[in-house]
């Protein structure tokens, strides 16, 4: 390690701050792992994180990407123990991140991506904290949808704690839409269920209340958020709000599908 890089040497300054994006940027540019940022600034903070996440996403629209909506992660127990912290985390959605129903993921242009399954909302009014509720999130929201993510962190051998995750735009890489956009009046989210399978065998089930106990909770949470940092959801967005099952690794060949019993199922092939 360069001696000038060490954290005990060099505090979180503005310029750290935009170093550590561009370093992001580029591992993930060249499908090369890096170090975990915490080993270079273990000081960084939970708002350094994510002003490092801002000038991602910033630096990424400016060179011809488009914003479209956020995700929520961390929204489980067990992965918040992991993370050692105590609530969910989020990252946005970019253009570029999307994938068409039951097309192809090129792994060449991945690290060491793992797949999870969500129930998306499709917003029809903007969400803008604080004090936003469940029945705000269901009013506010146009339709829901099945859907698949892929998370893809660019340190190596997902070494990632809260501040990886959250500087890098909460490790999202990839997402996939159903077909099917349900208006959410008549639907039990919490009691929605799911079956992952890839290759055709299961390999996880679950249902929304494996999402903070409701996925609108989630996106609720996410609204709140994003009021600390005087942001908003707006209408039109596409929310993720967490996985309903445990994360699975993909390789090449395999086709994951992730089949509803109300949203229908949602599919994708990596080669």
């Amino acid at each position: 390690m360069v001696a000038c890089e060490r954290a005990d040497l060099m505090p979180v300054t503005e310029e750290v701050i935009a170093k550590l994006a561009h370093r992001l940027i580029a591992a993930e540019q060249r499908c090369a792992p890096i170090e975990p940022i915490m080993s270079l600034y273990p000081d960084l903070t939970e708002a350094d994180a994510y002003r490092v996440q801002m000038i991602v996403v910033a630096t990424k629209v400016e060179r011809g990407d488009k914003a479209i909506g956020r995700k929520v992660g961390a929204t489980s127990q067990t992965i918040q123990q992991l993370l050692h912290i105590d609530e969910p985390i989020y990252g946005t959605l970019l253009e570029s991140n999307r994938v068409a129903n039951d097309e192809t993921i090129s792994l060449s242009r991945l690290i060491h991506p793992r797949i999870e399954c969500e129930i998306a909302f499709v917003l029809g009014e903007d969400l803008v904290g604080p004090g936003i509720g469940v029945t705000d999130v269901l009013a506010a929201t146009q339709a829901v949808m099945a859907s698949l993510e892929i998370n893809d962190p660019r340190t190596r051998e997902w070494k990632i704690g809260s501040r990886e995750a959250i500087a890098d735009n909460g490790v999202a890489a990839r997402f996939v839409l159903g077909e099917q956009r349900l208006p959410i009046a008549d639907l039990d989210l919490p009691n929605t269920t799911v079956v992952l399978k890839k290759n055709g065998e299961e390999v996880g089930s679950a249902t929304g209340a494996a999402v903070l106990g409701d996925p609108a909770r989630a996106v609720a949470w996410l609204a709140n958020k994003l009021a600390e940092h005087h942001q908003s959801l707006k209408t039109g967005e596409i929310v993720l709000p967490g996985s309903m099952t445990p994360i699975y690794p993909v390789g090449t060949g395999d086709r994951v599908e992730a089949e509803f019993d109300t949203l229908g199922s949602v599919s994708v092939h990596f080669v």
